[in-house]
C-alpha cells in the first residue's frame, strides 16, 4: 500500500512539473455531462481540439465531440504500456489535418515516458517515443507541416522529428 501511495505522489508531482513548464497554462473547468461528477480540466485550443479528463487529460474532443477516445490514445502509445496512467499534455493540428498528441505515460515504479502520436482522422498514422521533457514547452509542426516540432522545457531548444519519428535536428527557439 505504501508503494502505491509513493507512486501516486510521484505521478502527481510529475504532472505538476509538466504543467509548470507549459507555454500557455490557461485552463478552465467545465461541468461533466456524464456519470463523472468531477469537473473536467480543459486546455484552450485554437484548432478546435482539446484534451480533457477528470484527473488527467485522456480524451480528445473536437468542437465538443469526441475525436479520440482514451482507449485509442492508450493503445497507440509507441511503447506497450497499456493501462498505465497517462496525460495528453499537448494537442496540435497541421494544415493537412494531421493531429499530433504529446503524451506522458507514468508506468508504475519506473520513470515517466514521453511519446508523440500522429493521427489522420481517427486513424493512427505514426507513434514514436521522445526523450522525457522534449515537448515540455510545447508541440507543433514545422516546415509546412513536414516535421513535428517540440519545444524543450527551457523554452530555448526546438527538437525536430520526421513524421515517422526520426530525429531531424535541433535548433535554438529564437532562430525558429
Amino acid at each position: 500500500m505504501t508503494k502505491l501511495v509513493v507512486i501516486a505522489v510521484l505521478a502527481v508531482a510529475a504532472l505538476a512539473t509538466a504543467d509548470a513548464f507549459r507555454a500557455s497554462p490557461r485552463e478552465r473547468e467545465v461541468a461533466s455531462a456524464g456519470a463523472i461528477r468531477e469537473p473536467l480540466v480543459v486546455h484552450r485550443s485554437t484548432s478546435g481540439l482539446v484534451a480533457v479528463g477528470a484527473f488527467t487529460r485522456k480524451r480528445v474532443l473536437e468542437h465538443g465531440r469526441e475525436y479520440l477516445s482514451a482507449e485509442a490514445v492508450d493503445a497507440a502509445f509507441p511503447v506497450d504500456l497499456r493501462g498505465q496512467p497517462f496525460d495528453i499534455a499537448y494537442v496540435a493540428r497541421a494544415l493537412d489535418g494531421t493531429v499530433a498528441l504529446g503524451i506522458y505515460k507514468f508506468p508504475y515504479g519506473a520513470p515517466a515516458r514521453a511519446g508523440v502520436e500522429l493521427w489522420r482522422g481517427h486513424t493512427l498514422a505514426a507513434a514514436f517515443e521522445v526523450p522525457p521533457g522534449a515537448f515540455a514547452g510545447g508541440l507543433g509542426f514545422a516546415a509546412e507541416g513536414r516535421l513535428v516540432a517540440t519545444l524543450a522545457s527551457d523554452g530555448m531548444l526546438v527538437h525536430l522529428f520526421t513524421r515517422g519519428g526520426r530525429p531531424a535536428g535541433r535548433q535554438l527557439a529564437t532562430s525558429w
